[in-house]
């Protein structure tokens, strides 16, 4: 029964994750028009998440207030929007539908991100090292032994055992540790789904799954798919996705 609920989200997501590419412009894709005009807030946030690779592109909350709290979405364009709420579709001028085709295209262009650790988005660095190791001898495969077998060079790992014999890591070695994990996040073998699915099995492991099934990844992709999977392995050790380097 697991597996069968479980192989129904992935082709779910599949379906979804295959879908964005489809279509031809948003207004096109999502039949828009005056009435989603008059309904912009619903019509927004329909497009965003359709279009986002993952849900981190607009920190994960309602892409309205992301936009605006981000200053993406600037007091002027936000009052726009409200004025045509307040209109009966069909007195939607040919000019104010205009102006909200772009400005739903100027959001969504807005919208994609490659992520990269900075010092501030390692909460815990000794915390960190001192889990990758401690892992890394369990015989299950996980995140921890994949780095170490796998992804890392002999003398990377080596660094990673270094600081985990340490009392602490000083801001220099919070500094190495993040080149050394943003070095990882760049490297195509860094995600592997089998030994991701014995961390978690769950919504978001499905979907990254799904996008590094795809053949030609591109490197947007390949950085969502890596960022999210460190994440994913270590989440009390890093401040949530979006926040990080872009």
């Amino acid at each position: 029964m697991k597996k069968l609920i479980l192989g129904l989200l992935i082709s779910m997501l599949f379906i979804s994750c295959s879908s964005m590419e489809k279509g031809g412009s948003l207004e096109q894709k999502y039949n828009i028009t005056k009435a989603s005009a008059k309904e912009w807030d619903k019509t927004i946030i329909n497009v965003i998440e359709g279009e986002a690779l993952i849900e981190d592109w607009y920190g994960d909350e309602n892409p309205i207030i992301y936009l605006r709290k981000t200053g993406k979405m600037s007091e002027k364009d936000f009052q726009f929007l409200l004025s045509l709420e307040k209109k009966d579709a069909t007195e939607i001028t040919d000019d104010e539908y205009d102006q909200f085709l772009s400005l739903v295209t100027k959001y969504n262009k807005k919208m994609p991100r490659k992520f990269f650790l900075d010092n501030e988005n390692i909460k815990d660095p000794k915390g960190l090292v001192d889990k990758m190791v401690r892992e890394s001898f369990v015989r299950m495969q996980n995140p921890s032994n994949h780095i170490k077998d796998v992804v890392a060079t002999e003398d990377e790992w080596n660094k990673i055992v270094e600081y985990s014999k340490q009392m602490d890591l000083n801001e220099k070695d919070t500094k190495q540790l993040r080149k050394l994990l943003n070095k990882f996040i760049k490297r195509d073998e860094f995600f592997s789904t089998e030994v991701w699915y014995n961390r978690e099995v769950s919504e978001r492991m499905i979907k990254i799954a799904n996008i590094n099934a795809k053949v030609n990844k591109s490197a947007i992709e390949k950085n969502n798919i890596n960022a999210k999977a460190l994440y994913i392995a270590y989440p009390e050790y890093f401040s949530k996705l979006d926040k990080w380097d872009n």
